[in-house]
């Protein structure tokens, strides 16, 4: 019904990575899929944190989280990867991140020893730290924000193909990892306070333009912030909407009436001309119908119309 262009698609990404760098969503959305709900993560205590990683799937170049926080009430790092496709390799790739994010601890560590000059043994040179050096946990949560079930891959030994006997007999030698993951379709809106509960109710409106409009009628959606309803048009799928929204600075409910009524006036337009077709067509049926009554040779008929195949069968029946 409406297209995406190719700027549209290209600045999702941007926009979904300021969208959930919020603190208070990104807590929101950590304490639903990790501790059910209870407030362990808390906004005041989180910070962005950018990080590039060597590019595992070019000879060149880097990758960088979607978005990645450090919990200094915690110490721990969190992790979101936005996904609008399902992933079969997602479990390597999570598993990967977290590798890295580590090996960046790690070399962090050795710099301020080798900066102090305080390693003592060969052992900790070796090492790259200390015997009380620790590491900050990582956890990476992926954000499903495509239609129905995720189809990916959700544990790396999903993707070994190694016989029933074999994995008995590695037993917990065979390591795994996964990650936790939230589908947008299937999560209960009304459990957010933040403004995620709007994004969400959205999203699993995109299908049925009655049920969005009657949403966007809502005091909740009249008075959302400018960047939640950028994030909810691009993930409608609706780039004109996205662009009455950013260029035309119309809100979102007004946006969509506008755009709903150029469709319908657009249709109203279609339909005249496809009318108009249509009876060209049955007329030139009933002027071949004729001259076949009165005698004319096929050949002449053809000529004289210029019918097509299917329009001189149609008079003959």
């Amino acid at each position: 019904m409406f297209a995406a262009g190719k700027d549209y698609m290209g600045r999702k990404d941007i926009v979904d990575r300021l969208y959930f760098s919020d603190c208070r969503r990104f807590a929101e959305l950590m304490n639903a899929a990790l501790y059910h709900g209870e407030e362990v993560l808390l906004p005041g205590n989180l910070s962005l944190v950018r990080r590039k990683y060597p590019s595992l799937s070019s000879a060149c170049g880097e990758q960088e989280r979607d978005v990645l926080m450090k919990d200094v009430g915690q110490n721990l790092c969190y992790g979101i990867e936005i996904e609008t496709e399902s992933d079969y390799g997602m479990p390597e790739r999570v598993l990967t991140y977290d590798a890295c994010d580590y090996e960046y601890q790690m070399r962090e560590i050795d710099k301020r020893h080798r900066e102090r000059k305080d390693y003592q043994s060969y052992r900790e040179r070796k090492s790259r730290m200390k015997e009380g050096d620790v590491l900050l946990p990582t956890v990476t949560m992926v954000l499903y924000l495509g239609e129905g079930h995720w189809q990916g891959r959700r544990r790396l030994t999903q993707m070994f193909r190694l016989s029933a006997k074999s994995r008995n007999l590695l037993g917990a030698n065979l390591h795994d990892y996964d990650f936790p993951l939230l589908e947008a379709d299937y999560m209960d809106p009304g459990y957010y306070r933040t403004d995620l509960k709007e994004f969400f109710q959205a999203l699993q409106c995109r299908r049925d333009k009655a049920k969005l409009r009657e949403l966007f009628l809502t005091d909740d959606f009249r008075y959302l912030s400018p960047e939640t309803q950028q994030v909810i048009a691009r993930h409608l799928h609706i780039a004109q909407l996205v662009h009455k929204i950013e260029k035309e600075g119309l809100p979102m409910c007004k946006a969509f009436d506008d755009l709903m009524e150029e469709k319908l006036q657009e249709g109203k337009v279609v339909g005249r001309k496809e009318g108009r077709r249509e009876g060209r067509r049955e007329e030139k049926i009933r002027i071949i119908r004729q001259m076949i009554k009165e005698g004319f040779d096929e050949a002449l008929i053809h000529k004289t119309t210029r019918c097509t195949g299917e329009e001189f069968s149609a008079a003959m029946r």
